[in-house]
C-alpha cells in the first residue's frame, strides 16, 4: 500500500518540500514526485502511462538523509542535462547508505521552475510519533 505525501512549504528565497511516507523507498519516490511537481507542475500526472527516458543510479552516502539528498541532486543534475522530468523510480538496492536505481521520465521542452540545487540545509530524515519517515528539503532557485 502506497501511503506516501508531499506538500510544498512557503520559504523566503527557496522552495521548501515537506515529505513524508510509511517507508523508506516511498519517501524516495514522494520525494521524486514532489521535485519533478516543483520543476513543472502534474507533469507526472499527465505523463504516467508513457515514461519512455530512462537512466541507472548508483550512489553511496553517510547515512539515510544524505543518501536522500544526493538521490535528488543527482535526478536534477540527469533531469538539466536530458531535459527530463523523472517521475518514477524503480530500486534494485536500496540500503541506508547506498542505492542502486532506474528513473523513468520524459523529454520536456522547458521548467516551470528552474531549480539550481537541491540542499541539506534543514534536510533530517526522522521517524515520527505515526511511525511515519519525514523530512523538510530545501530546494534552491
Amino acid at each position: 500500500m502506497f501511503l506516501a505525501m508531499f506538500k510544498i512549504l512557503s520559504h523566503t528565497a527557496d522552495i521548501r518540500l515537506y515529505v513524508t511516507a510509511s517507508g523508506f523507498e516511498e519517501l524516495f519516490q514522494s520525494a521524486l514526485r514532489g521535485m519533478a511537481n516543483l520543476q513543472k507542475g502534474d507533469f507526472c500526472e499527465q505523463q504516467n502511462q508513457s515514461l519512455v527516458i530512462q537512466d541507472s543510479i548508483q550512489l553511496h552516502a553517510i547515512d539515510r538523509t544524505s543518501l536522500l539528498i544526493d538521490f535528488l541532486s543527482k535526478v536534477l543534475t540527469l533531469s538539466q542535462i536530458n531535459r527530463v522530468i523523472y517521475c518514477k523510480v524503480n530500486f534494485h538496492k536500496l540500503s541506508d547508505t547506498e542505492l542502486t536505481a532506474t528513473i523513468e521520465g520524459n523529454k520536456v521542452n522547458f521548467f516551470d521552475e528552474d531549480i539550481k540545487a537541491v540542499t541539506y540545509h534543514e534536510a533530517e530524515l526522522i521517524e515520527n510519533k505515526d511511525r511515519q519517515l519525514e523530512t523538510v528539503i530545501i530546494f534552491d532557485i
